[in-house]
């Protein structure tokens, strides 16, 4: 299932004319992060060592989750991952383009603030405790895309994955939520695209 949560990013002052730079970290390792979905709230934690065997060989920097437009930055030529202890770190020459421009200068200027990220978890990466309302990543199969949004208290997951847990939530009234929350282990501890 293809999912996307938010992090960070900064743009770098150029060092020549049109020099477009931005760096940023989209994937924190150990902090918790407070999911909004419709059926309600729960609390996200990725683990540290959840990229250690993750695709990132083929990954686009988007504004917005826009794969309408063409892409700001493309690993591994125009954009650079790496994966260190605290997390996933992004460096990205945007391209000298109006696009490009305008995200450097928004991203300079603090307009835009947030990263989001859309990435896939394996079937057993992840664990649901009902007791603490905590979904746990402990593995991350794939990096699709890296996003630039206005939004960086906007952590989404995909339609497919809402429309799975919406189903099971509005069937039940608010003495069963905690069986809900068993359901919603299951869902989410058998992943699968």
């Amino acid at each position: 299932m293809k999912e996307l949560r938010v992090a960070e990013l900064r743009a770098a002052e150029p060092k020549e004319q049109g020099d477009l730079i931005l760096t940023g970290r989209p994937i924190i390792y150990d902090e918790p992060t407070t999911i909004k979905a419709p059926f309600g709230e729960y609390i996200e934690v990725i683990k540290r060592g959840a990229l250690d065997k993750a695709d990132i060989t083929d990954v686009r920097l988007l504004y917005n989750h826009d794969m309408n437009k063409i892409p700001l930055a493309r690993t591994p030529k125009t954009m650079q991952l790496s994966i260190d202890p605290a997390g996933l770190l992004m460096r990205a020459e945007l391209p000298n383009t109006e696009d490009g421009k305008s995200v450097h200068t928004a991203v300079g200027r603090g307009d835009l603030s947030g990263m989001s990220f859309a990435f896939k978890v394996p079937k057993g990466g992840s664990h649901y405790d009902a007791k603490t309302n905590t979904r746990t990543i402990t593995k991350i199969e794939k990096v699709y895309e890296c996003s630039i949004t206005p939004f960086p208290a906007y952590p989404q997951t995909s339609v497919e994955a809402r429309s799975q847990i919406e189903d099971i939530w509005k069937e039940l009234k608010a003495p069963e939520r905690q069986a809900a929350k068993i359901k919603l282990n299951k869902i989410l501890s058998r992943s699968v695209l």
